[in-house]
């Protein structure tokens, strides 16, 4: 296991990435019944878990902190696209 300090502005910088993209896809995909907070509260958590692990799988060095920031925006995409995709259903309204 690679032990490594990880600075606060990563950290922050992981959670404005999670507040950012769940705010975004919560707005963009607010008719599907996943309310916004929800939205926010998962992309924070996969941010940070994906920058984490990518610091952890590719270790600390002249790129580390580029490489996590990029695994935190795809592993945040990626979770927040399963959670619409399996919990997000389009409620119909058959009286309009």
């Amino acid at each position: 296991m690679v032990v490594c300090a990880i600075g606060a502005s990563t950290w922050l910088v992981w959670v404005l990435i999670g507040i950012v993209a769940g705010y975004m896809s919560g707005r963009l995909l607010d008719n599907r019944g996943i309310p916004v907070g929800a939205a926010i509260a998962v992309g924070v958590l996969a941010a940070i878990g994906g920058g984490y692990a990518f610091i952890q799988w590719f270790g600390e060095n002249n790129y580390g902190q580029t490489i996590s920031l990029i695994g935190a925006v795809a592993i945040t995409a990626v979770v927040l696209w399963c959670m619409y995709f399996i919990f997000g259903h389009r409620q119909h309204n058959d009286d309009e």
